[in-house]
């Protein structure tokens, strides 16, 4: 199965994807345990901060992303909720098909 994504550095573009579907700046509360990529969450519920995550300012999300030269990779299908961080130097940001299948 094949789904066209996206990879973006923009700021203004994942924040308004974020937004679009409903999500907030979050992180892991203890981001020393988890790999740069792992550290940066998008709460889709707007529910309150727990022990799985925390929310952050924009400008926090941003800086972590930017420092650890994150790139945003997402679906082209506007329904899905399915996104990556992934290093910019695994991809340069285009419109992609990525093969998720066996």
């Amino acid at each position: 199965m094949s789904l066209q994504v996206h990879d973006t550095i923009d700021h203004d573009e994942i924040r308004q994807w974020i937004q679009r579907h409903h999500g907030a700046p979050a992180r892991k509360p203890d981001p020393a345990t988890a790999s740069a990529a792992e550290v940066l969450l998008v709460d889709f519920i707007g529910a309150r901060s727990g022990h799985y995550f925390e929310h952050i300012s924009w400008a926090d999300w941003f800086a972590w992303f930017d420092d650890h030269r994150l790139c945003f990779r997402y679906p082209t299908n506007p329904d899905s909720l399915l996104f990556h961080l992934i290093r910019r130097e695994a991809t340069p940001p285009s419109t992609k098909m990525v093969n998720l299948g066996p």
